[in-house]
């Protein structure tokens, strides 16, 4: 998702992603592999509009625009089995879980920042250098911040959960607050770990992209390999469209809920996309059967995005909790 994207227009939406990664490693974005998003120029991709105006998030109010509620009011349906495990509706057993109740930067029994090293600034890219500084948990938040210098170079940061924590199905969920502004690009989403498989040979899950372009849409895709051609992106998705107020206006829980046949995509609890193997993309193999680790970032630009401009900066990203149910 940090970088090498290059445009695409796909069903009436613009998209973006690696054009370049048949190589890329999936294995290897804790140790500075970019990691891939959105389909390119020269991929094979799916859109839905998902977008329901009779559905309204319910998550969050306007006092959690500066910090996470401590009682967590969006959550839905917790509850004790009697065990000491943490249940959802649906059955659902918390298994694992970061409340970033702690300061100072993220733990790193959980987190390892995802560093490029370099600029990703380039046609259709994002434009942030990565850097551990910009990544801080504060206020019962994960927080991440895009900064601009004297010079006009750009900061960012990313983190993943790249061998400390990965699971193949289950409910992953984010409450999480975006950034407003042009040319912001914050995302959560799982990469597929293959041992060292390329991009998009290990596949990749976008529970959710919000871009400055379109500040009330949230998309959701994932990527794939195709039946002709295992190394070209192939990608499917759909988005969700706010009735109301743009998204980083507030708090939202963000989710997938993914089984060995299909992904269900949902925000503050409204299902607005499903994907299975018989609804991808024409020739896309379902690469989703192995374990995925958890990864938050907040690019800046590109074509997708679009510029930031001077009151871009600092753009923050918000992090309540990550879970992750089985």
């Amino acid at each position: 998702m940090l970088s090498f994207r290059a445009p695409a227009v796909v069903a009436g939406f613009v998209t973006a992603a690696l054009v370049a990664a048949a190589s890329w490693s999936c294995s290897s974005a804790s140790s500075g592999g970019a990691a891939p998003s959105e389909a390119g120029a020269s991929d094979v991709a799916q859109v839905d509009s998902a977008a329901d105006d009779s559905t309204t998030p319910s998550e969050g109010g306007a006092s959690d625009a500066g910090a996470s509620d401590s009682a967590h009011a969006g959550d839905v349906g917790h509850a004790d089995a009697g065990d000491g495990a943490v249940t959802l509706d649906g059955g659902w057993v918390l298994v694992w879980s970061d409340e970033f109740d702690s300061g100072g930067a993220p733990d790193p029994a959980s987190w390892t920042n995802t560093s490029l090293g370099t600029s990703t600034s380039g046609p259709g890219w994002g434009i942030e250098y990565d850097d551990p500084g910009a990544v801080t948990v504060s206020g019962g938040n994960l927080v991440i911040t895009a900064t601009q210098g004297a010079d006009g170079g750009v900061t960012s940061g990313a983190i993943d959960s790249k061998g400390k924590f990965q699971q193949t199905y289950g409910r992953f969920e984010a409450r999480m607050k975006a950034p407003p502004g042009a040319g912001v690009w914050p995302a959560f989403w799982l990469m597929g770990d293959t041992n060292g498989a390329g991009w998009p040979t290990c596949g990749e899950i976008d529970i959710v992209e919000i871009v400055g372009s379109a500040p009330k849409n949230a998309y959701a895709t994932v990527h794939s390999g195709n039946t002709s051609n295992p190394s070209q992106n192939t990608s499917t998705g759909g988005v969700y469209t706010s009735p109301g107020a743009d998204l980083s206006a507030d708090f939202h829980v963000y989710a997938v809920e993914w089984s060995a046949s299909q992904m269900d995509f949902t925000i503050d609890g409204n299902l607005y996309e499903s994907i299975t193997p018989a609804t991808l993309t024409s020739g896309q193999l379902w690469a989703f059967d192995h374990d995925f680790y958890v990864m938050f970032d907040l690019a800046i630009g590109g074509s997708w995005a679009g510029p930031p401009n001077a009151s871009t900066f600092p753009a923050t990203m918000l992090v309540d909790y990550v879970r992750v149910y089985r």
